[in-house]
């Protein structure tokens, strides 16, 4: 139970002597002395009382300001979560939700009350838990498929809203949907940029101010400081709670200096790598360094490319100062790695006055925040989603930042001491970026988020309410994939097979091969062996694709001929999807993890391959609870019939692919007169990606069935994983939709 909040409510008879007590008894005990010093620990008073008095509150903050970890607290401590009621935090990435969670528990004092829920997570307790940190995914499966209405909340803090990902924008859509029948379920939006209208547009009616209505009259100084706008109070000081309020916070404590590039570079991770480490030996302004790339590789590249630099004897350093620890932070990482920029240093690191370098995706852009960062090296380029509906194409481009993005990264530094920003893009290039980013739902697959929408009872998907409206064409496509899938019916109502598919955390795709694998091990005529192994397989299969990179791509001829070597016991000429299959058979032979030396002498990504396991075994717990019957896909059972080898393994492959067509059959391409791959529907070229096994060990096949599709580096488009099938399939699997 919280602490008597001590703070005013309009039921209170004394405002002046409740406050007071309140302040001096038990305000900020809760807080570590750090966070008061927080731009937003000035604003609570201000806050608190909104909250009273509007349902929806619009947060205008920028990153780094406190909003994330302080807000909740500030609910926690005034008996927003009292009587078995919790404060939710959502947060666009789950290693936001988990370091956020971490935080604001190492601030309270007590991890019982804080804890986080991801996909495949959660450390949540909620018999003792008052503070729940989720991402927008996993609350979107929560109002999907257990509490509708969020009864369990008070408090709503949809934070980073102005990242406008995917299931933030339908997050919004639900919410406004939840809180026509719960107006008591009181909504935080966090944004860092000046948006604020729009969004509280989406959830109040606009209001218009009475004329002559002189305005100083309606707005009410406290005697605690901030300014609150009355003149939307209903009559008698009761709360409001179908309007809204805004509520500006400062950010930035100290300036931050740009400089800009005054010519294009011509490699950007190089230069990156060589600013940041000129910076290092050269700048006599003490604090971290922070590198914006593109991708996670990029980020390795690059720190594999500083350490080498820094490990040369003939390097130089800081001139009286000590040398720097490059760490690497993105999605695909392990939590243990992620948590690793934003733990204090060291006390070797503390002794040798070493200073970090982070080299970061757009990751560390807004969602979460790196201390003691001094300096910003911005690259200028991120990788962003697009979505070709006329395609059908998946497409991830490497593209120009916003000039509000590169406004947040700079907006990096200047937290605890001045900074500076390098971008390595010149003035002019800043003002001709656009203003902002595309909303995600209207350059993205809506596939999903249609699912999720006819899950809530919604049969006009046209009618649910969004805040950024999506191409007809992706409409229209995302619903003719789910009815190929036979997730929907010829009214576009869920099927029976459509409602199962909703309970998946996975891609509409991906649940259809697991089901699929699932029907397979029930048919009397699939061979005993394939019985036993299918589902673990299409487990290690589906889990695999969630991971990009999981081989090391050599660079040089020589370990080019090691590569050959190191794969050939694993190699399948069939494609991607068996490879992996009998990579993840090494581990599964011994029960055992493999080493990191066996993994460098592999050329497997260590880190990519932890995460594989994880993510299998999450969806094996998953697929058991649903269905049963899972003794025989992980564990023991599977090691004893994968380490005998008594099986076949054409039936094996086999098996396993024709369940991935079950799953991807739009995806398939047949092999032109020309030696060029087009994709069956619309006749679009596409080349085999040259990390696929096919581009150098594959067998010739007339036709090819792909993951997902990207933009090569020198044009075109390249398609991974991708593996071998046979023509019949198609007709066998989808006969509805190939005929």
């Amino acid at each position: 139970m919280a602490n008597d909040p001590g703070f005013w409510r309009p039921s209170s008879s004394d405002v002046g002597d409740d406050l007071l007590a309140g302040e001096n008894e038990n305000n900020f005990v809760l807080q570590s002395s750090l966070s008061n010093f927080l731009p937003i620990s000035a604003h609570r008073t201000q806050i608190l009382y909104a909250l009273e008095q509007y349902g929806v509150l619009v947060l205008v903050g920028e990153t780094g300001c406190g909003k994330s970890t302080q807000i909740p607290q500030f609910l926690y401590e005034n008996g927003w979560a009292d009587s078995s009621k919790c404060i939710i935090c959502t947060q666009p990435r789950r290693i936001a939700a988990m370091t956020l969670a971490d935080r604001v528990a190492s601030e309270i004092g007590d991890s019982s009350l804080v804890g986080y829920s991801v996909r495949f997570a959660s450390t949540f307790n909620p018999t003792t838990g008052k503070i729940r940190f989720v991402t927008d995914g996993w609350l979107l499966r929560e109002t999907t498929l257990a509490d509708p209405l969020l009864k369990q909340a008070s408090v709503l803090i949809i934070d980073e809203a102005h990242e406008r990902s995917l299931n933030t924008e339908l997050l919004l859509g639900v919410v406004k949907k939840i809180r026509r029948v719960r107006p008591e379920l009181r909504l935080v939006v966090c944004s860092a940029t000046l948006d604020a209208e729009s969004f509280l547009d989406f959830f109040c009616k606009k209001t218009t101010r009475k004329k002559g209505t002189d305005e100083a009259a309606t707005r009410k100084r406290s005697r605690w400081g901030p300014r609150v706008d009355t003149s939307e109070r209903d009559e008698g000081g009761k709360p409001c709670l179908t309007e809204g309020t805004i509520i500006s916070v400062d950010g930035r404590q100290h300036p931050v200096d740009i400089l800009y590039q005054k010519e294009p570079v011509s490699d950007y991770v190089k230069t990156v790598v060589d600013t940041a480490l000129q910076i290092h030996e050269s700048s006599d302004m003490d604090g971290d360094i922070l590198c914006f790339l593109t991708t996670g590789e990029e980020v390795d590249e690059a720190v594999e490319m500083a350490e080498t630099i820094v490990s040369n004897p003939n390097s130089r350093t800081r001139k009286g100062k000590g040398p720097c620890v490059c760490l690497p932070l993105y999605a695909g990482l392990p939590a243990n790695s992620q948590r690793q920029p934003f733990l204090p240093k060291s006390s070797d690191e503390v002794k040798s006055n070493s200073r970090r370098i982070i080299f970061s995706t757009n990751i560390a852009e807004t969602s979460v925040t790196v201390p003691n960062i001094a300096h910003v090296v911005d690259c200028g380029f991120a990788k962003m989603p697009y979505f070709d509906p006329d395609t059908g194409f998946d497409r991830l481009i490497t593209c120009a930042i916003s000039q509000a993005s590169a406004k947040q990264r700079a907006g990096r530094s200047g937290r605890v001491m001045p900074g500076k920003c390098y971008r390595l893009f010149s003035e002019k290039n800043f003002e001709s970026l656009q203003t902002e980013s595309a909303p995600e739902i209207q350059r993205t697959n809506l596939t999903s988020l249609i699912l999720t929408i006819k899950a809530l009872g919604v049969s006009n998907v046209l009618s649910f309410d969004l805040m950024s409206v999506p191409s007809v064409e992706a409409l229209a496509h995302g619903v003719e994939c789910l009815y190929a899938l036979g997730a929907l019916d010829d009214e576009a109502e869920l099927t029976e097979l459509g409602k199962e598919m909703v309970y998946f955390s996975t891609e509409p795709r991906v649940s259809r091969m697991l089901l699929a694998a699932l029907d397979m091990e029930s048919r009397e005529e699939t061979p005993s062996m394939v019985k036993r192994l299918i589902v673990g397989d299409c487990l290690t299969v589906a889990a695999s694709i969630q991971v990009r990179n999981l081989f090391i791509r050599p660079r040089t001829e020589n370990q080019w001929r090691k590569y050959d070597e190191a794969v050939s016991d694993i190699l399948d000429r069939s494609g991607d999807h068996v490879t992996m299959l009998h990579l993840f058979d090494l581990v599964d032979h011994t029960n055992k993890m493999l080493s990191g030396e066996e993994c460098r002498e592999r050329f497997v990504n260590r880190v990519a391959m932890q995460r594989v396991l994880d993510v299998r075994s999450r969806l094996a717990r998953f697929l058991h609870s649903r269905f049963g019957g899972g003794s025989n896909w992980l564990g023991t059972k599977r090691q004893e019939v994968v380490g005998s080898q008594t099986y076949d393994s054409e039936e094996r492959s086999e098996a396993v692919r024709r369940c991935v067509t079950a799953g991807f059959f739009m995806n398939v391409a047949k092999l032109g007169s020309d030696g060029q791959y087009y994709s069956l529907r619309g006749n679009f070229a596409l080349s085999i990606s040259s990390t696929s096994v096919l581009h150098r060990y594959g067998e010739s096949s007339d036709y090819i069935v792909f993951g997902g599709t990207y933009d090569a580096n020198r044009g075109g488009v390249d398609c991974k994983p991708n593996s071998t099938i046979c023509g019949s399939w198609l007709r066998q699997l989808a006969p509805h939709y190939w005929r």
